[in-house]
């Protein structure tokens, strides 16, 4: 049992590896990249900074109340997003408990300052209807949402982003399977662009404390900030 779990647990870093490499290629920059026009490089323990926030591309799921979630629903607040499923043996929970931990350390440092949402979204849909997705999500924090949508719609946005994820069946029980999925996390701006990415594994206060230096250095030149390109205008492999 123990080697399974740690064979398991070989597969979101490996993923995280293949994802990272992805998004860099996708839009054209590495995520070490200076950028004269944003000031000098942002030193994270555990993240990476985009200097070009990548625009997300259009996508439409449907969070755990039935209703639509779209990029819009990612404007004017700042939102760690998680890729995962409910049915997970170990990475999703764990993120999920760091990602609400790590929001409550946030909370605790600047009881003013905007906390950031956590948004789990799930590559999962065949088994993680709306309401196992609230069941999941509340366990961890009351504000966070869940979010999913047919794997038609999801994967064109997954992609976009650098997610991967592929369903494995389980060897001599075809009623079951897992699903091999990137374990970084996101961090979308206030404008519903990708501005870090937290590679596998995480720790709540390397999240926090990454997520005050980035909050801080968008005060000061996210608005004004060049651009990275919107994936949602070239064609995804």
């Amino acid at each position: 049992m123990r080697r399974w779990l740690a064979d398991r647990r070989v597969q979101p870093a490996l993923l995280a590896i293949v994802a990272l490499l992805a998004l860099a290629l996708g839009v054209g920059l590495g995520l070490r990249q200076f950028d004269p026009g944003t000031g000098p490089p942002l030193p994270l323990e555990g993240g990476e900074w985009l200097p070009r926030p990548m625009a997300l591309p259009d996508f439409r799921l449907a969070d755990m109340r039935g209703e639509d979630f779209t990029r819009v629903s990612l404007e004017g607040q700042w939102t760690f997003m998680f890729f995962g499923y409910t049915h997970c043996p170990d990475i999703c929970p764990v993120t999920t408990l760091l990602l609400a931990q790590a929001a409550e350390q946030v909370r605790r440092a600047d009881p003013r300052g905007t906390v950031p949402r956590i948004v789990f979204v799930s590559v999962d849909p065949e088994r993680d209807t709306p309401e196992i997705l609230r069941q999941f999500v509340a366990h961890f924090h009351p504000d966070a949402t869940g979010a999913t949508a047919p794997l038609a719609e999801l994967t064109p946005f997954t992609r976009a982003l650098g997610i991967a994820h592929r369903k494995v069946e389980v060897e001599g029980d075809p009623d079951r399977y897992l699903v091999d999925h990137s374990g970084s996390v996101l961090l979308i701006n206030p404008q519903a662009r990708l501005q870090a990415v937290f590679p596998w594994p995480h720790e709540a206060d390397q999240l926090s404390s990454d997520f005050l230096l980035i909050r801080e250095r968008y005060a000061s030149v996210g608005n004004a900030a060049p651009q990275g390109p919107n994936p949602a205008s070239r064609k995804v492999p």
